[in-house]
């Protein structure tokens, strides 16, 4: 791994699906950021596309995404966005970081396969979120480290179709020996439905008509992932340690 000088104390790697317009994330980056400045958290904000953006032969995609989630599934290493999305934070992180792992549709299992194989190495995983992803099963070490949501258009009740893919489960046996599938045997432990105006698309959308009870997609979405980044001890930690939360404050709450 290259080691530099340590500059911020998280790097958020933000990492898109299938098909997705080159600029499709940069409001949410640059939102999400903004939280964590004013917090008093130095971040850096990477985004990537693990399988190409929209200008990339969408078969090429598919397929690499089919053998991803297959080799999730199977419990093998990631072949394709997973392996590209390790390299990439393995060539750019330095000594000290935090990481941040956020994925949108199958963004969401390279970031997944990623941090699996980072933490074998040692690398400290804050934290790994995914929106909108096809189910993958989840490493035990990393279930309490991830938050899956998926949404509801408010207007029809219709869910994201996506998060229907894909499986969380897996074969267990019972007190008596006898194998059976159980459904969620590597499902994530913190999962929300989200509120929001549309579909699978649209979890980053800043503006009218994607707004519900005067919060829009976005603000949402962003709200949603800081609350629970609010609940993480090593979270936490950081942001006392840059003096925005207060010994009293914290026996208060």
């Amino acid at each position: 791994m290259t080691v530099h000088s340590a500059t911020e104390d998280i790097v958020i790697y933000i990492t898109a699906g299938f098909a997705t317009a080159p600029d499709f994330l940069d409001r949410f980056g640059a939102a999400l950021a903004a939280c964590f400045e004013q917090a008093g958290v130095s971040v850096r904000v990477v985004i990537h596309f693990p399988y190409g953006d929209w200008s990339r032969q969408r078969q090429k995609q598919l397929r690499e995404i089919t053998s991803d989630l297959w080799n999730n599934a199977h419990q093998k290493p990631s072949r394709y966005g997973g392996k590209n999305l390790t390299k990439l934070i393995t060539d750019d992180l330095s000594s000290g970081q935090k990481l941040l792992l956020i994925g949108h549709s199958a963004g969401a299992v390279a970031s997944i396969q990623a941090a699996g194989a980072l933490m074998k190495e040692g690398v400290p995983i804050l934290g790994v979120i995914q929106i909108g992803s096809p189910r993958c099963a989840i490493p035990p070490e990393l279930r309490s480290r991830v938050l899956y949501l998926d949404g509801t258009n408010q207007l029809d009740q219709k869910t994201d179709p996506i998060p229907r893919l894909g499986t969380w489960g897996g074969w267990i046996k019972s007190r008596f020996g006898v194998s059976r599938w159980h459904r969620m045997k590597h499902a994530p432990i913190h999962r929300k439905t989200l509120p929001i105006i549309g579909g699978h698309a649209d979890y980053f959308r800043d503006h009218k008509p994607y707004i519900w009870q005067d919060a829009t997609n976005l603000q949402t979405t962003i709200q949603t992932i800081w609350t629970w980044l609010a609940q993480l001890e090593e979270f936490v930690e950081l942001v006392k340690l840059e003096g925005h939360i207060t010994e009293k404050e914290d026996e208060h709450d």
